[in-house]
Order: C-alpha cells, then sequence, then structure tokens
C-alpha cells in the first residue's frame, strides 16, 4: 500500500468531469486531465468569479480542505444525502449513499464499508488510506468513529458501562490502536471538536458538597493529555468547546447563559453573557486568534423570532470589542489555515460560503463571500397578488377580496389590514397557505371586521405586511386605499349589506346586525349603531325599504297626533337616518302599518294601513321623497282579525312581496303577493306565534338569498330571546326551522320593529 502523502493545494480544472463511483464501499477520487495545469484555489477566491454555489438551502457544511468542502442534506446520518463541492467553478457532485466524514482542514472524505473505512482525498493528490476496524472492539460492542483527525479516526466504544476513546491509524501497513487518557474520578464526560486536529474532553469530579468542571486537552498523536483546566461549577453544563494556541472557550449553560474562556497556561476563567433572555442550546463557540465567533446555527431558516444569537458575533478576548459578522449561520467549519468557512448570510450580499478570515488591516475577523448561492438574507417578494384600488363592487367580486405574496423564503408571516376609514373599524382576515407551500402566504377576507361583525361600505386602507419570522431583515410593506360597494339591502341601515333590527327602549332607537344576533351565542354582546333620543314620540314606527330612490333603506313613523313622517336612509353608520320629511297627517284612522313589500309590481315598496273598522288599505309607492305614496286603494275587510301585520318581501319565492298575519288565536297566516296589489287567498303557517311580542319581516338574515323572519319573545324573570325563522322559499312551507339567541343586554326587551 502506497503511504498516505502531504495533500498539496492543488486543483483540479473546471474542465474536469468529477466521476464518483462506490469502489468496495470507498469513493474514487477525482482525477486532473493529462497535460492541464491545475491552479491553485483555496476559498479565498472572489465570489465575483465563481458560479452560483448549487446545493439545497438546507446544506450542512461538514468540513473544507484547500480544494473543497463536503455538506450534507438530511438529519440521519445513513440516509443524508452529501456532496462535495469544488471551491472555484467546479460543480457540486452528489457523492455514493452512506455515511460520509470530513477531515477538517483537509479534502479527506471518509466512507464505510462494513468493519474498513477508506479516506479518499477528493484533490486526486494523494492516494486513499484504507482502514480495517474488524479486529477492534466486540461483537456487543464495536467501535463508533466520532471524528476524523487528518489520517486518523477518534472512535469510541461502550464498554462496563462507560465510554473510551481511540485514535486508530494505519502505520506501517497495520491497523493501530491507540487509547485515549481518560481523567480519573470523572462523570458526566464529554469528548469535544475543537477545532483543526485538537481533542478536548469535560468532565465533573466530586468534592466535598461540590463539584468541579474540568477540561483536558488530548494530543492527537499519541492520546495522551497535554493540559487540565478548571472551568466552573459541576453544575453547569457544557456546549461547543473551541481551542488556539492561546485561548480555551466553550459555551456554559446554566442560570445566565454564556461564553467562557481562559488564557491556556493560567487558571483564570472570564465570561462573556450571552443573552438575558433564553437560553444558549445549540450555541456554537468558534475561536480565530484572540476572537471568539459565536452564534446558533440555524437562524436563517427559524421561525422563533428574532434572536441576537441568530448573528455570528466575534468578541475580542483582549479587548472586549463585539461585533456582527454575519446576520445568519447554518454551519461552520475551518479551513486549511485555521480560517473559518461559514455558510450562512448577510443582508447586503445574500446566502453562500463566506469565508471569515483575519482582516489584513485590523486584524479584525472580516467575512468575504466565496460563493454566493443566488439566494437572498433578506426576505424578497417574488410575486403578489394585492387587494385592489379605486371602486370596488364586493357582491360583483363575490363577496370576498384576496391578496398574498410568493416569498423568497417559508419562514415569515404575512397579514393583511384593512380599516374602515369612517369608522376606525379594522379586519385581519386569516392567513393560509394553498397546497401547504409555506411560501406562499395568501389572506381572503370575506366582507367582516375582527369581531365578526359585517364591514360598512366606503373608503378602506390596507397595508400588506411580510415579516421574516427569524427577526433578520426588514418586513416588506405595501400599501393602498378602495372604496368598497355593494348592491343595496332593504333593511341595511349602516352600509354593511347586511339587514338590521331597529330596537326602542326609553325613546333611544338603536340598530343590531341581523346577523350578528344569529350568530349570538348565550349571553354574548352585539354591536349597537345608536340612532338617537325621542323616539317615544312615535306611536308607530316601520321600515319601509327604498321609499324616495336613493337605493337605502327608509322608516315611516307616526306620532301622536296621527302624523306620518318618513326618514331616509343613507346607509351609514355614523348617521343611518336623514332630517324627517311630513307625509302628511290624519294617519291615526289606522291602527297598524306595514311596509317593506313592492306589492304591484313596479319595483317599488308601499305600505299596507288596517284602520279600525278593519279595512286594509294599500299605499302605493311613488318613488317621491316628498311624496312617497300614491292615493289609497282598498285591498279588503276582515283584517281586524289580526293583530300584527308584518311586509315581509319576496318569502315565499315568488316575484313579488308577500305579507305575513297574525290572528288573535296565534296562528300565523301567508298572503301570497298577486304583483297587483291583492293577495291570493291565505295560506296557514302554524300556531303559536301569539307567544311572541313581536315578528319583525328581517330581510335575509342568514344570508342565503331568501328573505327571512325574525321573532320577538318577552320571557318573565329573563333576557328576551329572538328568533330567526330562515325563509325556504317555499310557498307551502315558506318558514324552516328556527335558531334561537339570547342576547345579554337587558335593553333588547324593547320594542322590535
Amino acid at each position: 500500500m502506497k503511504h498516505h502523502r502531504r495533500i498539496t493545494r492543488r486543483y483540479l480544472s473546471t474542465s474536469v468531469a468529477i466521476a464518483l463511483a462506490v469502489t468496495t464501499g470507498a469513493l474514487t477520487a477525482p482525477a486532473v486531465a493529462a497535460g492541464q495545469p491545475a491552479p491553485p484555489a483555496t476559498a479565498q477566491e472572489s465570489a465575483d468569479e465563481q458560479a452560483p454555489l448549487d446545493i439545497p438551502a438546507d446544506s450542512k457544511l461538514l468540513s473544507a480542505g484547500p480544494t473543497g468542502m463536503l455538506t450534507s442534506t438530511g438529519w440521519q446520518a445513513d440516509t443524508a444525502v452529501y456532496r462535495w463541492t469544488p471551491h472555484r467553478g467546479g460543480a457540486t457532485v452528489t457523492l455514493p449513499a452512506g455515511p460520509k466524514w470530513g477531515s477538517t482542514g483537509t479534502d479527506l472524505v471518509a466512507s464505510k464499508s462494513g468493519d474498513v473505512y477508506t479516506l479518499t482525498d477528493m484533490s486526486g493528490e494523494s492516494d486513499p488510506v484504507v482502514i480495517d476496524v474488524s479486529g477492534l472492539g466486540t461483537p456487543g460492542e464495536p467501535y463508533h468513529l466520532r471524528r476524523v483527525i487528518g489520517t486518523t479516526l477518534l472512535m469510541s466504544d461502550y464498554t462496563n458501562a462507560r465510554w473510551t476513546h481511540h485514535l486508530v491509524s494505519v502505520v506501517d501497513g497495520r491497523t493501530v490502536d491507540r487509547p485515549v487518557a481518560e481523567p480519573i474520578g470523572r462523570f458526566d464526560y464529554g469528548l469535544h471538536d475543537a477545532g483543526p486536529g485538537r481533542i478536548v474532553l469535560s468532565y465533573v469530579v466530586s468534592g466535598t458538597g461540590s463539584s468541579t468542571r474540568r477540561f483536558c486537552v488530548v494530543d492527537a498523536t499519541t492520546g495522551e493529555v497535554t493540559e487540565n483546566y478548571e472551568a466552573s461549577s459541576g453544575s453547569e453544563g457544557v456546549g461547543s468547546v473551541a481551542r488556539t494556541a492561546n485561548h480555551l472557550a466553550w459555551i456554559a449553560w446554566g442560570e445566565t447563559p454564556m461564553l467562557r474562556y481562559m488564557l491556556r497556561g493560567t487558571q483564570d476563567v472570564e465570561r462573556i453573557p450571552l443573552t438575558t433572555t433564553g437560553e444558549a442550546s445549540g450555541v456554537e463557540v468558534r475561536l480565530l486568534g484572540d476572537w471568539a465567533l459565536y452564534a446558533r446555527p440555524g437562524g436563517g431558516t427559524a421561525y422563533t423570532g428574532a434572536d441576537p444569537l441568530h448573528a455570528l458575533t466575534a468578541s475580542s478576548l483582549t479587548t472586549g470589542e463585539t461585533f456582527k459578522v454575519l446576520d445568519h449561520v447554518s454551519s461552520t467549519a475551518y479551513d486549511q489555515e485555521g480560517n473559518l468557512l461559514v455558510l450562512g448570510g448577510i443582508l447586503t450580499q445574500g446566502e453562500g460560503l463566506y469565508r471569515i478570515a483575519p482582516d489584513a488591516a485590523t486584524g479584525k475577523p472580516a467575512a468575504t463571500l466565496v460563493r454566493g448561492s443566488g439566494r437572498p438574507t433578506a426576505l424578497v417578494v417574488e410575486a403578489e397578488t394585492l387587494p385592489p384600488t379605486g371602486t370596488v363592487d364586493f357582491d360583483r367580486a363575490g363577496g370576498q377580496l384576496t391578496a398574498g405574496m410568493t416569498l423568497s423564503r417559508p419562514n415569515a408571516d404575512m397579514t393583511l389590514k384593512l380599516t374602515h376609514t369612517a369608522s376606525g373599524r379594522t379586519a385581519e382576515p386569516y392567513t393560509y397557505w394553498p397546497g401547504g407551500d409555506l411560501s406562499r402566504p395568501t389572506a381572503t377576507w370575506n366582507g367582516r371586521f375582527g369581531d365578526g361583525y359585517p364591514a360598512y361600505d366606503g373608503a378602506y386602507t390596507w397595508t400588506l405586511t411580510a415579516t421574516p419570522s427569524n427577526g433578520i431583515g426588514p418586513a416588506i410593506e405595501r400599501k393602498g386605499t378602495f372604496t368598497l360597494t355593494r348592491s343595496p339591502r332593504p333593511r341595511d341601515f349602516d352600509g354593511n349589506a347586511a339587514p338590521d333590527v331597529l330596537i326602542r327602549e326609553f325613546g333611544f332607537l338603536s340598530s343590531y346586525d341581523a346577523r350578528q344576533i344569529l350568530g349570538l351565542g348565550s349571553w354574548e354582546d352585539a354591536d349597537e349603531t345608536r340612532i338617537g333620543r325621542g323616539w317615544n314620540a312615535y306611536d308607530r314606527i316601520t321600515p319601509t325599504g327604498d321609499l324616495g330612490g336613493t337605493r337605502h333603506g327608509d322608516l315611516v313613523a307616526r306620532d301622536g297626533a296621527g302624523v306620518l313622517w318618513s326618514y331616509a336612509g343613507r346607509a351609514d353608520a355614523r348617521a343611518p337616518f336623514g332630517t324627517r320629511v311630513r307625509i302628511g297627517g290624519g294617519w291615526q284612522a289606522y291602527d297598524k302599518l306595514a311596509g317593506g313589500s313592492d306589492l304591484t309590481g313596479d319595483g317599488r315598496n308601499d305600505l299596507l294601513a288596517t284602520d279600525k273598522t278593519g279595512v286594509l288599505w294599500l299605499y302605493p309607492g311613488t318613488g317621491s321623497t316628498t311624496k312617497p305614496f300614491a292615493t289609497r286603494k282598498k285591498i279588503g275587510s276582515g283584517w281586524g282579525a289580526y293583530n300584527q301585520l308584518t311586509a315581509t318581501g319576496n318569502l315565499a319565492g315568488g316575484p313579488v312581496g308577500d305579507l305575513v298575519a297574525r290572528d288573535r288565536a296565534g296562528v300565523l297566516w301567508l298572503y301570497l303577493g298577486k304583483g297587483d296589489g291583492t293577495f291570493a287567498p291565505r295560506t296557514r303557517i302554524g300556531g303559536g306565534w301569539g307567544a311572541f311580542k313581536s315578528v319583525v319581516g328581517v330581510g335575509d338574515a342568514d344570508g342565503d338569498g331568501r328573505n327571512d323572519l325574525l321573532a320577538h319573545e318577552d320571557v318573565v324573570g329573563q333576557y328576551p330571546l329572538f328568533h330567526i325563522y330562515p325563509g325556504t322559499g317555499q310557498w307551502k312551507a315558506p318558514l324552516g326551522s328556527r335558531e334561537t339567541s339570547v342576547p345579554r343586554y337587558e335593553n333588547w326587551d324593547g320594542d322590535v320593529f
């Protein structure tokens, strides 16, 4: 067997194809084309001269040598995918299946077949080193590879309930096993990768009433302990460890996470606090001269919010100066010169492979981009669907507005906030991800405010914001405005396209959204739109739908002197009705009024009135705001048998409005409008309606496109009940099963219209 030669800094030409194959479980190294010079290459090459780094975004850097680096993707060593990437210009090559190990600062890659390990020089400058470990360990407890140090395997076995470590190499063609010296009386034993060719053991020694954490430095050639240090209390855990010629540093886990370090040859331990909150789990430390570099790898893909430990931070062990080097780190490896190679990112330069080395002028650690991946570190919008601008007909839009983004990475949160300019009320629709693609957040607004209340028409501002979930880089914000419009609804008094219920209590008139009432659970609040006071002056109040051509729902009210007044609707929650207009006197002749149906088929809402002799009169609508009704027409007599009339609009599926009437026995009857101001013969709906204080034609309360009825029930000793009877559109059975709500407000036991 040829001996392993010194690894030189030769580079494979980019014109040479890299061929890798399995040969008895080992790798076949790339070869340099005959007669073609191989220029030297290191990780110092300018990124401007490089092809993009063609490795997956979740790659982990395992090792780096003079000509290339070993990376992997996947959590399990046996199933991970391993790749070799030349430092300058060459294409990344996927290695044969099976675990691979790198050797820090070299181009060696170790592979395993059975009990044989093969160390392949990926530069092609030396022959493979084959190490057969079949004679080591026992069948029940074989040796396990922990690290590759040059051409030596650092291996461990678990014997007699304790771990022991071994340096295994080939000398003169035979396998040599050198045990690593173990401290006496130790427990909580740890083996640490402290840098190129460096082994550090941490352990705890018990004393009287206390314990001490100690470190020992092991010679990677002989396995002997060369240095021993007392570090801290034994109760303090140890994470990552690093060592240079001058310093020993480690991440300490305790009540206050910190980086501890000491000058080699002394016992004085210094500390650098890492964070005032949280903990130091996963934080790694590396040493570069008299500088410590530390970070919590994985910040680029984290979802845990801003974390100062995402950044790679440099801290001087002599002056205490601290500054950020990279915005995040994925993984690190020392190169052959003892500098640090990092897969990570900077907001200004993006993702890629960076070299951290002392700056020639200042001596401070500085980052140089070796090869960029073409992926940004900052969050970037690659495509977007923004909310509309201008005037938006919400009905034509299908009752929803959608906005979304395609982002450069999945770990970002997107929010859409809409604000009604006049009222200040807001909506923030739920964000979802079509097809489970986390890089495509989408939000669809259903036309409701955040509390579920139907949103008003009018001017809106919107803000679409994408925020990095890891806190790295700025948020992305888009802003705009639109004006929302919808087709008018007859009983929509506040401009949210949902029918409203009017309630008078102690002279105050208020409106409540019928759809919100329908969705109330027991004792829940509902939003009140206060219309005003002084409404006790009227003994009859009747919503009529649009009377004067404004397209909004109006109402008429009769005062104690018999004068009828009209209030033009404005569909505005701030002022639902305009100033009243006098229709005329003499209306005290009627004991019941019912409005809200077009009974003549001319597209105008009409008014019904029964006089005290039981005659039913029709007042056809004119469409005029000053004279909303034409001369009355007699429909018929005998209507004194009913104690309530309710104009429902189209309840039973016909082309014009209908009427329901409750007799004194509590039976509810349906009168189908014929379109000429008269009605078809009545149809019995059902009995038991005498329990209700009022029955209101509330419009489409459940949003199914059909008009419904609301029944108001007083219950002795309880809050009132509201029952919604959904319309079916069928004249034989015009109402479905009721749904009941129990609003919490006591003033809901007033008069309901």
